[in-house]
């Protein structure tokens, strides 16, 4: 599905990544574990076309994805949710989910937004603004703006952080009903522990590179 080869990149001048290699298979799902600082957040943000590559190359279903924009990648089948502020604050739910489906033709998004509301539940909270909402709906919010186009490829960066032990349980349910048993691929950066329900692999990084890989 997704095969990294040697990348290095960083901010700026500073070198963050240093010859990161990597596969992802269909129905894999990886735990990026290691210190702040060892490259987790960064590499999920290269993968995605936010920060340049220095070297090295990345394809996705054979695809050399190294010119490709973010746009592109989610047509692709590829989305990123970032830790924080992956929606808009002013706009409500249903608008969020919208703006974040912009790309599907009008009859089809009503669908998916519908549908996704639902799976999420917050189809009663459509017309509520995220600051309405807690820290965990907000989050769940993250995730269906993440769901409206059907990924093949989840990058979710610490899907678990600052939310309630009730939205954990619900994220981590969805998780595996409405993703990874389709056999979608996951990589998930996470501080809480509460992947370790979710993942079949797990990746240490260190000092922006690779020190361990296990199949679990």
């Amino acid at each position: 599905m997704l095969n990294i080869n040697n990348i290095s990149s960083g901010y700026g001048k500073k070198q963050v990544l240093f010859d990161v290699s990597l596969t992802v298979n269909s129905g894999d799902v990886i735990l990026l574990s290691g210190g702040n600082g060892s490259g987790k957040s960064t590499l999920l943000k290269c993968i995605y076309k936010l920060l340049p590559l220095w070297s090295g190359c990345i394809r996705y279903r054979e695809h050399d994805i190294v010119n490709d924009k973010p746009s592109d990648l989610i047509h692709n089948g590829i989305v990123y949710i970032p830790q924080k502020d992956f929606y808009f604050e002013n706009l409500t739910v249903f608008e969020n989910l919208r703006i974040s489906g912009n790309m599907l033709p009008a009859k089809t998004l009503n669908l998916r937004i519908s549908d996704v509301a639902d799976q999420i539940g917050l189809k009663a909270m459509l017309n509520r603004k995220p600051f309405d909402l807690s820290g965990g709906e907000r989050k769940l919010l993250a995730f269906g703006m993440g769901l409206i186009h059907k990924p093949k490829l989840l990058l979710f960066d610490e899907p678990f952080s600052g939310i309630d032990n009730k939205n954990t349980v619900k994220l981590l349910q969805l998780l595996k009903d409405k993703f990874i048993s389709e056999n979608n691929g996951l990589i998930i950066v996470d501080h809480t522990n509460e992947a370790n329900h979710l993942h079949n692999r797990k990746i240490k990084m260190k000092l922006g590179k690779i020190s361990a890989n296990s199949d679990e």
